[in-house]
């Protein structure tokens, strides 16, 4: 009978412990529905009511005025003044109102103010505290005090810490006979690290690095200013090559304009074909066409060159014309890839670099040693009844020297280990930087030098197309040749001007870039260079 109850309750227990499981399972599917439906009804009220502020708060454009004639400025009449911009104003604006600019700027004066908390933390430190409290107990005693401490510590060059400590107490307890109780102390001790942690480079390591850090930070941003220069510069001169174009297009349009007119004369006179006619017209619509692309492409490139001054795409600007001045490169190369390692901020960081990981180098090793250290103190005190005689002259003092054995040194280890691969890492990063530098400096007096006979070229080029659009003229209007050929002449010479105005502007530009490369480009207050 017993043994069938044991197995009853076996029976039961399994049951159970099985209905446990799938109750706990149909639980967990039933969590996972729960869950879904909870997310779905949330996704949906929330992205309803987003969708309808969003139709509530729509704002529609307005149609653009008709008949409005394409410019290079907003339409319709404006009292606003309009801004005179040369090379010269673009960098200054573009360095006093451009977002990245300032941005670079705020973030090296945030670094500034990083490194001044660190090298106040390697200055002496300072502590003072009052206070004041009162006690009193059932059946005991109305007690009150207060007390003023003091301390100075100061981080020492050899790696030791030097603490000054001080204090004075005023106590009074309230009795049949009140009772007071001055005291005062005065105390001075040092904790110095005779090999682990000693020394300047290791325990100023902190300093040390935050000041290599502010000098690198402080170099890139020249780095960036010399970079952001050129950038403006860049848009300026493709803005005037873009403004040349649209001039040259202009003119092409008009002379296309008076080519039709005068092709439609010549056919009323009978002295030209209806072909000619169709061709002129077609040329005018081309030309048109041409113009059209260009004024646009003009307007979108002003636009982005105000954004990049830091302007509003509504102010007006009047871009002077400034033709870049090509003047030769003529640079031996040894010399130059000397001068580059030498004056290169960049290459300065980088050879900085190396002593940085030769010094990483040295404070894990320094690590790998032993824990030894002295420990020194020395300290007056006195306890009176009365404030005069509570001056501190009851002495106490201390020696010790305490040893860590470093038996566990995994971290210590891996740290060195670590040191001994970045400095080879680094090392290879220096020496590559130095090869780049000479194929850069190589590869820029080759493009320049390219450009310049190129300008040369194109400037003869001009000439011809000149001499043969005098030409194609001529015999055009003695009847010997038509209108295409007269036309394509055209094309020929718009197409080299626009083409040396390009050569010219890369000239310019790539001269910058040598001087930067060469580091000789300085960059004054306004953004011009020197």
């Amino acid at each position: 009978m017993l043994e069938q109850r044991r197995r009853g309750v076996a029976f039961v227990t399994t049951l159970l412990i099985l209905g446990l499981i799938l109750g706990s399972s149909c639980y967990s599917a039933a969590y996972v529905i729960d869950a879904d439906q909870e997310v779905e009804q949330i996704l949906r009220s929330r992205t309803r009511r987003v969708l309808d502020r969003r139709k509530r708060t729509r704002i529609y454009p307005q149609p653009a005025a008709q008949d409005k004639a394409l410019t290079t400025e907003p339409a319709g009449k404006t009292q606003e003044k309009v801004l005179e911009i040369d090379l010269e104003s673009a960098l200054e604006i573009a360095v006093e109102k451009n977002r990245d600019y300032l941005t670079r700027q705020e973030a090296l004066y945030t670094l500034g103010l990083g490194y001044s908390l660190v090298r106040f933390g390697f200055g002496p430190q300072l502590t003072s505290t009052v206070s004041l409290v009162w006690g009193d107990s059932k059946g005991g005693l109305e007690n009150l005090s207060g007390s003023v401490t003091g301390g100075a510590s100061q981080l020492l060059p050899s790696g030791g810490t030097l603490s000054l400590s001080s204090g004075f107490t005023n106590s009074r307890t309230r009795s049949v006979i009140p009772q007071r109780a001055y005291s005062a102390n005065v105390g001075i001790s040092l904790s110095q690290p005779l090999l682990r942690g000693a020394g300047y480079e290791v325990s100023h390591e902190a300093l040390t690095s935050a000041e290599r850090g502010l000098i690198y930070s402080i170099r890139d941003f020249e780095l960036f200013r010399e970079s952001f220069s050129i950038q403006v510069a860049q848009a300026f001169f493709d803005l005037i090559s873009r403004q040349q174009t649209l001039a040259n297009e202009d003119a092409n349009y008009a002379q296309a304009k008076k080519d039709r007119e005068k092709a439609e004369a010549l056919f009323k006179l009978e002295r030209n074909t209806e072909q000619e006619v169709f061709r002129a017209k077609r040329r005018e619509i081309e030309a048109e066409n041409q113009l059209i692309e260009q004024r646009a492409a003009f307007e979108s490139l002003l636009d982005q060159f105000k954004i990049r001054l830091g302007l509003p795409t509504t102010v007006r600007l009047n871009i002077q014309p400034y033709d870049p001045e090509v003047i030769p490169v003529d640079i031996e190369i040894k010399s130059a890839v000397a001068a580059a390692r030498n004056n290169r901020l960049d290459i300065h960081t980088q050879r900085d670099r190396v002593d940085d990981v030769e010094r990483a180098l040295r404070i894990a090793d320094n690590g790998l040693l032993a824990d030894i250290r002295l420990t020194m103190s020395y300290d007056l005190a006195e306890t009176h009844d009365t404030l005069s005689g509570a001056l501190p002259d009851d002495w106490s003092g201390s020696a010790g020297l305490s040893i860590e054995i470093p038996i566990q040194q995994k971290a210590s280890r891996n740290a060195y280990r670590t040191a001994l691969i970045a400095r080879e890492q680094v090392k290879r990063a220096y020496s590559l930087t130095l090869d780049n530098l000479e194929l850069n400096i190589r590869n820029q007096l080759r493009t320049l030098t390219s450009l310049e006979k190129q300008i040369e070229l194109q400037k003869g080029q001009i000439e011809q197309e000149h001499r043969a659009v005098a030409v194609t003229q001529i015999r055009y209007e003695s009847g010997d040749l038509d209108n295409r050929d007269l036309l394509e002449a055209r094309a020929g010479r718009i197409n080299a001007q626009n083409a040396l105005i390009r050569q010219r502007v890369s000239h310019f530009i790539g001269r910058l870039n040598l001087m930067r490369t060469l580091g000789i480009l300085s960059i004054d207050n306004k953004g011009m260079w020197q």
